[in-house]
């Protein structure tokens, strides 16, 4: 890679690779790879320093960092044959967390800021849908039970939400389908038929949240039939969760685990690799892995 590799996105055939700049308000870029060769056939040099990005209704969307006013607190819209940048969108608050597509709407969480002493009013526990014919904002949803968005994923029209506090799914209206508790952070969301899995790193008591008191967990939560969370303990704190094909991915300090959902109970195997995996973007059959120490993406099947 060009640079250090961020959030991956798995579109199709296409890898989009995130590329972080050499300074936190620098020019990153993204990398497009041909996900059955591994060679990489474009590189775009984005105004943004780039964080999340997601990929729906012809365009990839992406958020950033940078210092230049035009491009500050906006979602990119970008073509992604020629990497140019086709429409700015802001919100009523600063966008900062993650971005999903659902059949309908492309869906960002808000920024972790609020008035000072006013934590409860902090940008994300707040999500927001766009309308891609509209290019803006035509919704905003407050999390309920507290709950923030560090993780969003699409599901249909429907949207699924992770974060301090707990997991949520939300209709297409913005109405409350899906509330599971967590009393701490879920760091990440990955969904199998019937169960949304959830790394925990951090337990806490709402509504403060401080990093502060290490777990080292793996939810399992039933999200139809008989309501149940079951726990699988960790070694070290988790990261990134993913799935595809039947088989759950883990990334946790330096490792990376694998749980085959076929099997009950799913059991936990670690899989050797001599690379600091980081995020991953998950296929039947395996996934792809970036290196959090080196500009490096691995394909692991």
């Amino acid at each position: 890679m060009p640079g250090r590799p961020g959030f991956l996105l798995l579109a199709k055939n296409t890898l989009w690779v995130s590329i972080g700049a050499a300074r936190p308000y620098g020019r990153g870029a993204l990398v497009r790879v041909d996900a059955r060769s591994g060679r990489v056939q474009r590189i775009f040099r984005l105004p943004v320093n780039p964080y999340q990005l997601a990929f729906g209704f012809g365009s990839l969307w992406v958020t950033g960092v940078t210092n230049n006013r035009r491009y500050q607190d906006r979602l990119l819209r970008i073509d992604p044959t020629t990497g140019r940048v086709l429409r700015l969108i802001r919100g009523p608050q600063t966008f900062g967390s993650k971005i999903a597509t659902t059949s309908d709407a492309v869906w960002i969480g808000g920024a972790d800021i609020f008035p000072p002493g006013h934590s409860e009013r902090a940008g994300v526990r707040f999500v927001y849908k766009i309308d891609p014919r509209r290019n803006a904002v035509v919704r905003r949803v407050q999390l309920p039970a507290q709950a923030t968005v560090i993780d969003l994923l699409g599901d249909g029209r429907s949207l699924w939400s992770v974060g301090w506090w707990g997991v949520v799914k939300l209709s297409a209206a913005g109405r409350v389908l899906f509330v599971q508790r967590i009393e701490g952070s879920g760091w990440s969301l990955a969904r199998t038929p019937g169960v949304a899995w959830v790394p925990q790193p951090w337990f806490g008591s709402r509504p403060v949240r401080q990093q502060n008191r290490p777990a080292r967990r793996l939810l399992r939560i039933a999200t139809s039939g008989v309501r149940r969370v079951s726990v699988m303990e960790l070694q070290t704190q988790p990261g990134h969760v993913s799935s595809a094909g039947g088989v759950v991915w883990v990334t946790a300090n330096g490792g990376l685990t694998r749980i085959d959902t076929a099997e009950m109970p799913p059991a936990l195997t670690k899989v050797p690799v001599d690379f600091t995996p980081n995020y991953h973007e998950p296929f039947a059959g395996g996934l792809w892995v970036s290196d959090l120490r080196a500009n490096r993406v691995y394909k692991v099947c």
